[in-house]
């Protein structure tokens, strides 16, 4: 019997996935699952791997393709008010798939109904779960009013049911494991990322990026990448940008990756305009590292009581390009050298000064794409994964 890998998933962001097969084939591959797929298929040759996805936003009832020897199945299903998707022909086909070939099933997200309904189905199977983020049910349950504690209660009895059928958890932020144990004491886990494509960042000098840029080559820059919205907490990072400038004018906030004004998750979008930052917006990733490495400091805001994001791919992306990080998400950090590649406040008043200490002290920061090499290159992701699928199929905990 040969050894596979299934990696179950679902639209979680309907305004990027194509409704209909497409000729760039993102129908099939946008997406975390996708990008798993990918990443096993890429490195642990030893097994065949499949992406299963369950949609609620798609025209076709069934689609099928095999890319790049992936095969892609994506199941139409129901959206159930607010609380998730529902298919009966996922449910069934991974249960016959359970029973036939016994394989890895590899589930993106953990705090959903999706995957509730997964480990209720698969009780028994080898069951690995991701977390990316997404909150807890324990942790909204003593948050939210209403409805949304309705919900969260529900949420808190399905995962007391299911989560004992999990085998392992991936887990990206250290925060998050108590609220898991909640449901399932003796839960099995790690911490993880995703990773990155580390080559994709290219090595380049400063001075490099900031010609090609057209940045001032006299500036200083503190550079923020992504959304313009509040769980990043982009109006506390003006603030504090502001303040800096009050007494360093040279330095300048860069913000990058936003979407246009008027789009989800762009709340601050006219605050940032307005601050007098260098707004860009949406550049192509093969661009990225250009900005990365122009900036002097990359600053990522995670001081709010429901950020679980771990450390993120963005003070990734920056260290793999030699640019140091002031972020409390390094808490997270897999290495044990977090305090060489960047700085971890707690307050806004420590992010303010870890963001001068670094601008007046760059030499003190080293072997940061060496780390995150080492910690989270795909390669090392996928090493990491493989051992784990191979104690899971060896009954080897």
């Amino acid at each position: 019997m040969s050894r596979k890998i299934i990696v179950l998933c679902f639209n979680y962001e309907p305004s990027q996935f194509p409704v209909e097969p497409d000729t760039e084939n993102r129908f099939f591959t946008y997406g975390f699952g996708g990008t798993f797929g990918k990443l096993f298929r890429n490195y642990l040759k030893s097994y065949n791997v499949e992406v299963w996805r369950i949609d609620g936003y798609c025209t076709p009832k069934y689609a099928e393709k095999t890319i790049d020897n992936i095969r892609y199945r994506v199941f139409r299903s129901f959206n159930i008010a607010r609380m998730g998707y529902y298919s009966r022909s996922f449910l069934r086909e991974i249960k016959q798939e359970f029973k036939a070939s016994d394989p890895i099933f590899f589930t993106v997200h953990t705090h959903n109904w999706q995957t509730y309904q997964i480990a209720r189905t698969l009780k028994g199977a080898k069951l690995i779960t991701t977390h990316h983020g997404d909150w807890s049910p324990f942790f909204l349950y003593d948050t939210v009013k209403g409805l949304r504690k309705l919900k969260a209660w529900l949420g808190k009895t399905a995962e007391r049911m299911t989560f004992r059928n999990i085998s392992y958890f991936l887990i990206c932020d250290v925060h998050q494991v108590g609220y898991i144990k909640k449901a399932a004491p003796d839960m099995k886990y790690e911490i993880f990322s995703t990773g990155l494509d580390i080559h994709r960042f290219k090595i380049i000098s400063r001075y490099q990026a900031r010609a090609e840029l057209g940045l001032d080559q006299d500036k200083k820059f503190i550079l923020y990448v992504g959304k313009l919205y509040k769980y990043k907490q982009v109006d506390r990072l003006i603030k504090i940008w502001q303040e800096i400038k009050q007494s360093r004018p040279e330095t300048e906030l860069l913000i990058v990756g936003n979407e246009a004004r008027g789009k989800w998750g762009e709340e601050y979008y006219d605050l940032a305009i307005n601050s007098g930052a260098k707004v860009i917006g949406r550049v192509l990733n093969t661009e990225l590292y250009k900005y990365y490495t122009a900036a002097d400091v990359y600053v990522l805001m995670t001081l709010r009581a429901d950020y679980f994001g771990g450390t993120g791919i963005a003070p990734l992306e920056s260290l793999a390009c030699n640019t140091p990080v002031v972020t409390n998400s390094l808490t997270n950090y897999l290495g044990n050298n977090a305090n060489e590649i960047g700085e971890t406040p707690e307050t806004e008043e420590q992010y303010k000064e870890a963001i001068l200490k670094v601008l007046d002290d760059p030499s003190k920061y080293k072997n940061m794409r060496e780390s995150v090499e080492k910690f989270y290159s795909w390669e090392a992701v996928a090493a990491r994964m493989g051992t784990l699928f191979d104690k899971l199929n060896n009954n080897s905990f």
